[in-house]
């Protein structure tokens, strides 16, 4: 079973997004897989990352997004992530605005969508909580974000 932590490294996590744009944030944030080894094309892996509805608000106002390829060009799944203070507009579903202040872009071959369906699930529970948003929001290193980020996958 692939885990957050398997995938998403300290090196591919940003704690303050700079870009102020949604196409640009995406960039910047998949920028962190760019030249990692698992990426077999990345200029055709950053073409094939979808936005859509893959965006929400949640309990504490501050929303993700979650920028996504099921796509051959990658290996094996792929995650970095983002952490934005003034945060990104972002269209949501049936057309609302977000405001995202977390970016994670990820990238799945086709043959593992049961993983990636179960790691966003995770992800899911994580922003579901106020409390634990707001945790996020105060990490201080990598490492503790990515602990956080990954604090309500299922054990094995």
């Amino acid at each position: 079973m692939i885990t957050i932590s398997d995938i998403l490294t300290p090196k591919r996590v940003l704690l303050e997004v700079t870009s102020t744009t949604r196409e640009a944030a995406i960039l910047e944030v998949a920028q962190l897989l760019r030249g990692d080894e698992r990426v077999r094309d990345w200029n055709a892996f950053v073409g094939a990352i979808k936005v859509g509805s893959s965006c929400i608000a949640t309990e504490s106002g501050r929303g993700i997004c979650i920028p996504h390829a099921r796509t051959n060009q990658v290996s094996t799944m792929v995650m970095a992530a983002g952490r934005s203070t003034n945060g990104i507009w972002f269209e949501g579903e049936g057309g609302s605005r977000v405001l995202a202040h977390y970016i994670i872009v990820i990238g799945v071959p086709v043959a593992l969508a049961a993983d990636y369906l179960r790691i966003i699930g995770a992800i899911a529970r994580t922003f579901r909580s106020a409390k634990s948003e707001a945790a996020l929001r105060a990490a201080g290193t990598k490492e503790e974000f990515i602990r956080l980020l990954a604090i309500n996958e299922s054990p094995v």
